[in-house]
């Protein structure tokens, strides 16, 4: 009888998975001016937040697996090319994120084309007012795990951005980018 109720139990939670990829499927489509390639793989357990008017261009063999955050807001683009990977990745798009062919990114990658409005007198941080600028990622771009790629940046193509690297200025073609880090011993 346990098994049987096991079966049941993994069948519906199977169900209820795909359910929710199709309805984050129709959150992608909502903006008649997205395209959305019939290849296009979005895996289960991401975490959307889509405006209705934002617009997405996912080109052929694009992957989004499991565990990702995307928020795309208002009039924001959010461009994929052909063959990228994406997993466990958060993606918060307020203007425009282009990613090129080819990448592999995800495991707590972390990318933002924007931040917070401050002010310095009096000092304060606006909770929902936002400076934006435009990310660009490249061709053949793979980011080791956690990395975070802030507004404005270019990443320029055949570039690996090593584990932990925060990436605010632009990048050019054919780097590895890696943080310069010292492993200090003391003893106990």
């Amino acid at each position: 009888m346990k098994s049987i109720l096991a079966g049941i139990f993994k069948k519906a939670d199977s169900l209820k998975n795909l359910a929710l990829r199709e309805y984050n499927r129709s959150l992608l489509k909502q903006n008649p001016e997205s395209t959305i390639s019939n290849s296009f793989k979005l895996g289960a357990h991401n975490t959307f937040d889509i405006s209705p008017k934002a617009v997405f261009k996912l080109l052929d063999h694009v992957t989004i697996g499991h565990h990702n955050f995307i928020t795309v807001k208002n009039s924001a683009v959010l461009s994929i090319s052909k063959n990228t990977y994406i997993t466990r990745a958060t993606i918060a798009c307020l203007e425009k994120i282009e990613i090129g062919e080819n990448c592999i990114l995800g495991e707590g990658l972390k990318i933002f084309d924007h931040n917070h409005q401050y002010t310095t007198s009096p000092f304060s941080v606006a909770k929902t007012e936002f400076n934006t600028a435009p990310i660009k990622i490249g061709n053949n771009v793979w980011s080791g795990a956690n990395c975070i790629i802030l507004k404005g940046v270019t990443i320029g193509d055949n570039v690996i951005l090593g584990a932990g690297c925060v990436i605010y200025k632009d990048v050019p073609d054919n780097t590895i980018v890696m943080n310069k880090q010292e492993l200090i011993y003391k003893k106990i």
